[in-house]
């Protein structure tokens, strides 16, 4: 038997072709999940899938654009016909913004900050809902950020957006309680990643230059928080916590 606490469980993990997602479906995948990887993509998941393989898990590519409602469908209905089940989805996809003030923010990235990290966020919830609910219950964890609970100036969309979300988790949560959902947001803070690397202007070997203005915080690796949402999958489903934001930051949000 199995020692693995996710053995046998069947994950979705979104923009799990780097970072954040890939260090997500890596460990889950450890754990003894079957991962669905999914991303607008397929190059980078396929490399994902492929060390997955190697070290003995289970992983499926699936090429998927969040924004796009049908896509979505389409991603939770072969998880269904591959695995027969499903019981985490980690909603990870996300985008960014230059850093622009309100009056010089283009509509583009309002609308793509958007897009991606809210109705991407809930397509990929109102999708997967009636396969979560069919089996023992399942997790959605959402990858939130601190700018989503504290104003960040030059941030506006990305802050309204991560926002958007930390509210939509709450309401979900006590929504999906009764069918053994549980729905819970991590912020991980800085992270190491290309996302983050683009959005300031650094290279990732630079990226610690920013640890002096994160009042206290630290530059972190995508494992890190890929070790807790692997915490959280393994909560139980009906008396584990939901409805919470568990924070990563060194500070308060």
């Amino acid at each position: 038997m199995s020692t693995k606490p996710l053995n046998g469980k069947v994950a979705i993990v979104t923009g799990a072709g780097r970072g954040i997602g890939r260090a997500t479906a890596e460990r889950l995948a450890q754990e003894g999940t079957a991962v669905v990887l999914a991303a607008r993509s397929t190059h980078e998941l396929e490399e994902v899938a492929a060390g997955i393989q190697s070290a003995g898990g289970r992983a499926e590519v699936i090429m998927t654009d969040v924004t796009n409602r049908s896509e979505v469908r389409r991603l939770i209905d072969r998880t269904e016909v591959i695995f027969g089940r499903l019981d985490i989805l980690v909603n990870n996809a996300g985008a960014m913004q230059p850093l622009t003030p309100v009056g010089e923010l283009a509509d583009d990235d309002w609308n793509r900050c958007f897009d991606v990290n809210v109705h991407g966020v809930h397509y990929c919830c109102d999708a997967a809902l009636e396969l979560l609910a069919a089996g023992d219950g399942g997790h959605i964890i959402m990858i939130g950020s601190g700018q989503g609970h504290s104003p960040s100036p030059g941030a506006a969309a990305y802050c309204s957006s991560k926002a958007a979300v930390s509210m939509y988790v709450r309401v979900l949560a006590r929504e999906l309680r009764p069918r053994g959902i549980t729905v819970n947001e991590i912020v991980p803070g800085a992270v190491a990643t290309e996302l983050l690397s683009w959005t300031v202007g650094l290279p990732m070997e630079r990226l610690h230059e920013l640890e002096p203005a994160l009042g206290g915080d630290r530059v972190k690796e995508p494992s890190e928080v890929a070790d807790y949402v692997a915490f959280l999958a393994s909560r139980s489903t009906h008396a584990g916590p939901t409805g919470q934001c568990f924070s990563l930051l060194g500070r308060d949000l």
